[in-house]
C-alpha cells in the first residue's frame, strides 16, 4: 500500500479543519450529507454521460493504484534480460522457452514468445510498440474519465450551494434558521472544491505518473527482447539497456 497517499490525504483534509477551528467555525458545519452527494454522485453521473460503462470500469481498477501502485523493478529486468541474452547466445533462442514467464507479466511473456516463435525482429519491434502505445493510450482514456470527475465537481458545488440558498430563503421570518441555512449552503462550494483539488487532481497526477513509468518499463522490455531476437551481444545490450531508469 502506499501509505503516502494516506499521509497526503490526510495532511489536506487536516488543514481544512484546522484553518476552520483556527478561524472560530463548527466542525459540525462542515459535515453536510446533501452537499456531499450533489458533488460526488452528480460528478461522477456528470462523467458518465460523456463517456460509457466499460471506460468507468476501466477507471475504477486504475484508480486502485492511487493506493496500490504497480511495481516497475527496472533493475530486475535488465539482470533478466542480460541473463537470457547470454543464455540465447550461448545455446540458442528456441532454448528460453522455459523462460517466457521469468519476466513477470503478460506483456513480456508476449513479446518473448513472439521471438522464440522467429518473429521477424522489424516486425516484432513494430507490433509490440503498438501494443505498449496501446496500452498507454487505454489507461490515459481512464485516467481523462477520472479528471472529468475533478472538472464538474466544483460546478456541481455552486450549484448545491445555489439549492441551499434557495431552501435558505424559505426561512425568511426566521433570522437564525435563514443565518444556519446560508452558511451550510457554501459548504457544497468546499466540497466541489475540495473534492476536485485535494483528491480527485492530485490522484490523476500520481496514476499519470504510474502509466508513463509503465510505457518506459514496456520500452525497456521491447528493446531487451528484440536485442535478444537479432543476437545483439549480451554486454552490448546491457550497456544500452542502462539507459533506462
Amino acid at each position: 500500500m502506499d501509505f503516502v497517499t494516506l499521509a497526503g490525504l490526510l495532511i489536506a483534509f487536516s488543514s481544512v479543519l484546522l484553518a476552520n477551528w483556527l478561524g472560530g467555525g463548527e466542525v459540525i458545519l462542515l459535515l453536510n450529507l446533501p452537499s456531499a452527494i450533489i458533488v460526488v454522485v452528480g460528478s461522477i453521473g456528470a462523467t458518465l454521460i460523456q463517456s460509457s460503462i466499460q471506460e468507468a470500469i476501466r477507471a475504477l481498477a486504475l484508480i486502485k493504484w492511487s493506493l496500490f501502485p504497480p511495481v516497475y523493478d527496472f533493475n530486475t529486468a535488465r539482470s533478466t534480460l542480460n541473463n537470457l541474452a547470454h543464455k540465447a547466445r550461448r545455446l540458442s533462442l528456441l532454448a528460453l522457452e522455459s523462460d517466457v514467464e521469468s519476466l513477470g507479466s503478460q506483456f513480456s511473456t508476449r513479446a518473448l514468445q513472439m521471438a522464440i516463435d522467429g518473429t521477424d525482429p522489424d516486425l516484432l519491434s513494430d507490433r509490440l510498440h503498438d501494443d505498449a502505445v496501446r496500452i498507454h493510450d487505454k489507461r490515459m482514456r481512464s485516467i481523462s474519465f477520472i479528471e472529468s470527475i475533478g472538472g464538474y465537481a466544483p460546478t456541481l458545488g455552486i450549484m448545491g450551494s445555489v439549492l441551499g440558498l434557495i431552501q435558505a430563503m424559505a426561512n425568511l421570518d426566521s433570522p437564525e434558521a435563514l443565518g444556519h441555512g446560508i452558511a451550510v449552503a457554501f459548504v457544497s462550494t468546499l466540497y466541489g472544491q475540495g473534492f476536485a483539488n485535494l483528491v480527485i487532481f492530485p490522484i490523476v497526477k500520481k496514476l499519470t505518473g504510474y502509466v508513463d513509468k509503465e510505457l518506459l518499463y514496456h520500452q525497456l522490455l521491447i528493446d531487451g527482447i528484440c536485442g535478444i531476437a537479432v543476437g545483439k551481444h549480451p554486454y552490448r545490450l546491457e550497456l544500452e539497456l542502462n539507459a533506462y531508469e
